[in-house]
């Protein structure tokens, strides 16, 4: 079962219809059906309005399809530690820094590249500048 499924089961079960959900995390009118018709993906941006309007939802039910549907508050807070939502929610700010960090290497590098571009084609223009002219140069003499 998908992600937009384990929605569509939510959505039933609390007797949510997919435009009330639509329009409560500001989708266009459609799109849920669309997705759920088409058995489409979810993304990251509609997961996560999901985990911040709808409290009672299990994030990790929505993605693995582990646990139960509806979060049980008293297994969330135990000890102290942090709940599962918690740790995805830390993990998925960890991983989108490190993303953004790569990105930021990525263009760097593109730029690098395209320097080094220039300067071997700027060579390559002076190599056959200087073959060109003294050839004519040498046919010039005799």
């Amino acid at each position: 079962m998908k992600p937009i499924e384990r929605i569509a089961m939510y959505l039933q079960f609390k007797s949510i219809t997919p435009h009330a959900f639509e329009k409560k995390i500001k989708l266009s009118n459609g799109y849920f059906s669309k997705q759920f018709r088409n058995k489409g993906s979810v993304g990251s941006d509609i997961l996560i309005k999901i985990h911040e309007l709808y409290k009672d939802i299990d994030i990790m039910w929505i993605l693995t399809g582990e646990g139960q549907m509806l979060k049980d508050h008293s297994s969330s807070i135990h000890n102290g530690s942090p709940s599962q939502v918690d740790e995805f929610s830390y993990k998925y700010e960890t991983d989108n820094k490190k993303f953004k960090i790569l990105e930021d290497d990525l263009e760097k590098l593109n730029t690098v590249v395209k320097d080094k571009e220039k300067i071997i084609s700027l060579y390559e223009f002076m190599i056959n500048n200087n073959s060109g002219s003294g050839q004519s140069q040498s046919v010039a003499a005799i």
